[in-house]
């Protein structure tokens, strides 16, 4: 493959691919007998995305789900332009969701209509089994069909079935995703292809699947939807105690910590397979409970270095900074929640909060390695809306929060350039030698940068192959 006329930090080259990797570059390259030829016009080519923190599979599934939390389709930015506010929106939200069988709500939150159960599922549904998941994640709410195609009751003893104050499940699940999935069996086919080709569309060749619940049926998964052509990303995966690679994801719940010792357990198990330890931390508790934990593992091997993360960090106070410094911890941020999240955000937290939330530019000032991700599906997919984020910090009202937060679109763009394994290290460059992993924007940097929401995709390069081009297929999807 030959790049021509290819923009790379402000001078026009060309570029040639050559067994996956990028063998030459120069000012003139001639075209070889046969060579795929792509005319780049002045447009930028970077390396390729990488979306540090995703839910590929739960991403997929949200083409035969209910948008809870809006009520539109986004408009060509990727940006929401209305939302779901109260309860009588939802309702109409859920009854205008066509089909029979199982209905699926995601991005659920209780300020539109408050703590749902069973019961109040009901009022919007109840002619069909209908599972709504909470915007968090962590919990899903079942309405009463629901509650009786699974047989709830036969389970109530379950770590994470909630239960009234007769012992009854009220259908509200916490952290049971695994178990879901396995009483539901396979549902209708997840068309993964769909999803791929759209990452494939804002540029991103890579991703790390940060779901928990990840073992060894999964990984074969994805290696199979690749072999098969459905996943054209390259996909790095995180997981649980099973594997024997990839970080191990570890979920903290600030009102349902573990025993300190059990954590420590399993952290020291992941060091002896040569593996990082992923930490979701949302608040300033959790978060000073994984220091806590690392720390008690800090000394094992004093030579051994592990790419350890802390998972959205969405409340960092300056007294922590040194300790994630001293850990050597990249913190993987989704300043992208601030546009949609922003007004409830300025309800719920204290000004002091808000202006540590989901912090960005003094990270890096205080030297720790930053990360950017969209948390798809609670976030926003485009790479390049989020970025968007990370530069303005606007609400969907307009307002800013963590004004000190602001980065360039420089530093913004470099948080989806850093290697799959160390987020926010070392930054990946079009250079020969480097893996052909790249995009080709339809202009330079220099064009784009200033609304990062303009930013168009002409072409998406993994490993040397095209496996996206806008002047190709439907939608710009190359068939």
């Amino acid at each position: 493959m030959l790049i021509k006329n290819a923009v790379i930090e402000g001078s026009q080259k060309d570029i040639r691919c050559g067994g996956g990797f990028i063998s030459e570059i120069a000012d003139l390259l001639e075209v070889r007998s046969g060579e795929c030829v792509i005319e780049a016009s002045g447009g930028e080519l970077l390396p390729g995305l990488h979306d540090h923190h995703m839910h590929f599979f739960a991403t997929a599934a949200l083409q035969r789900s209910v948008d809870c939390g809006r009520s539109n389709a986004p408009s060509e930015t990727g940006e929401q332009t209305a939302f779901v506010h109260d309860a009588e929106s939802l309702g109409q939200t859920l009854a205008n969701y066509s089909g029979e069988g199982w209905l699926r709500g995601v991005n659920y939150h209780e300020s539109i209509a408050g703590d749902l159960d069973r019961l109040q599922l009901d009022v919007f549904v109840s002619d069909r089994p209908a599972r709504v998941q909470h915007r968090s994640g962590k919990l899903w709410i079942l309405n009463s069909l629901a509650v009786e195609k699974l047989d709830l009751a036969a389970h109530k003893n379950l770590p994470g079935v909630e239960v009234d104050k007769n012992g009854m499940p009220t259908g509200r699940l916490f952290r049971l995703d695994a178990w879901l999935g396995q009483q539901l069996g396979r549902q209708d086919p997840i068309d993964v292809s769909v999803l791929s080709h759209q990452l494939a569309s804002f540029g991103v060749t890579g991703f790390t699947d940060t779901s928990a619940t990840n073992e060894a049926t999964t990984v074969k998964q994805f290696q199979e939807m690749h072999e098969r052509g459905g996943i054209l990303q390259k996909a790095y995966l995180m997981g649980d105690d099973s594997l024997d690679s990839g970080h191990l994801k570890i979920l903290l719940d600030e009102d349902n910590l573990p025993h300190l010792n059990e954590l420590e357990a399993r952290i020291l198990c992941a060091r002896e397979k040569k593996r990082g330890v992923a930490f979701h931390c949302v608040s300033h508790i959790e978060l000073l409970f994984a220091i806590a934990a690392l720390n008690s593992c800090a000394n094992l091997d004093p030579h051994a270095q592990f790419a350890d993360r802390i998972e959205h960090g969405a409340m960092i106070f300056d007294d922590v900074l040194p300790m994630l410094q001293a850990l050597n911890l990249s913190v993987i941020t989704q300043p992208g929640f601030l546009y949609e999240r922003g007004p409830q955000y300025q309800k719920n937290l204290t000004e002091y909060e808000l202006a540590h939330l989901y912090r960005y530019q003094r990270l890096l000032d205080a030297g720790i390695m930053v990360g950017l991700s969209s948390d798809a599906p609670y976030g926003p997919l485009n790479p390049w809306q989020v970025m968007k984020g990370a530069v303005e910090r606007k609400t969907s009202a307009g307002d800013v929060i963590g004004p000190q937060e602001r980065v360039t679109p420089e530093q913004a763009l470099i948080g989806y350039l850093s290697d799959a394994k160390a987020p926010g290290g070392a930054v990946r460059r079009i250079a020969v030698g480097e893996q052909a992993d790249m995009c080709l924007l339809t202009r330079a940097w220099s064009g784009v940068k200033a609304d990062l929401s303009q930013v168009l995709v002409a072409h998406t390069v993994v490993s040397g192959e095209l496996i996206y081009s806008r002047t190709e297929g439907v939608d710009g999807q190359r068939d």
